[in-house]
């Protein structure tokens, strides 16, 4: 397994303090559909209430929830979830338990704490996939799904997609955003989770949804 770029918490919260005053304006503008089609599974799926939106941002997903999802959301920049109480305020989404500020490699939530977890464009502007993972694992009980959604880099070197990626990966750190960020370094292998589901969206199915389940027992 290759790490091509390395990013750090401080990266994070730089690069989205930035973005946070515009982000609803930008990255919703082709983010928003993907992000509703993919809370609109979980309800769908759901087997149980209490849900946990790892990297909730500015709440773009909050007001896709069933209203019988107990929301908690949380972040590791205060600027942008700022931005996601005024909309939870704004939209009277009395579903969205709490909005936290939080680093997803160290939950500060017990065992077993949520029926469904879903992370969408985190995996790939954390520092530490894999130990996001674990965590994402930890606090899920058993029987409950992980709904993954993020750019995976291209796996046939030649592609048109990939030679995107090499030319903006030494920007990474910039951006805060892996573009060569690899499905190996999630290390699935070490948690107590199962793909059970994969789907591609997006141009040149740029964006994949992986479907992780903990089995039950």
């Amino acid at each position: 397994m290759t790490i091509h770029t390395q990013i750090r918490a401080e990266d994070v919260r730089r690069s989205y303090a930035k973005w946070a005053g515009h982000y609803d304006f930008t990255f919703a503008l082709f983010g928003r559909r993907y992000i509703r089609k993919i809370v609109n599974r979980l309800n769908t799926e759901l087997h149980g209430h209490r849900v946990l939106d790892v990297g909730t941002g500015t709440g773009l997903s909050l007001p896709y929830f069933a209203p019988d999802c107990e929301v908690t959301g949380i972040d590791l920049s205060g600027d942008m979830l700022a931005r996601a109480r005024k909309r939870a305020q704004r939209k009277k989404l009395t579903n969205v338990e709490a909005l936290l500020e939080m680093d997803a490699s160290e939950l500060e939530f017990p065992d077993a704490s949520f029926d469904s977890v879903m992370a969408t464009f985190v995996m790939s502007v954390v520092p530490d996939p894999a130990k996001v993972l674990q965590e994402i694992c930890r606090v899920t009980r058993p029987g409950g799904r992980v709904y993954l959604f993020n750019h995976f880099e291209a796996e046939e070197e030649q592609t048109l997609l990939a030679m995107i990626e090499r030319k903006i990966a030494p920007a990474s750190r910039k951006i805060g955003f892996h573009s060569d960020f690899s499905r190996e370094q999630l290390q699935i292998q070490l948690c107590e989770l199962e793909l059970i589901d994969e789907d591609h969206f997006g141009p040149m199915g740029m964006f994949t949804l992986m479907t992780l389940q903990k089995p039950a027992s």
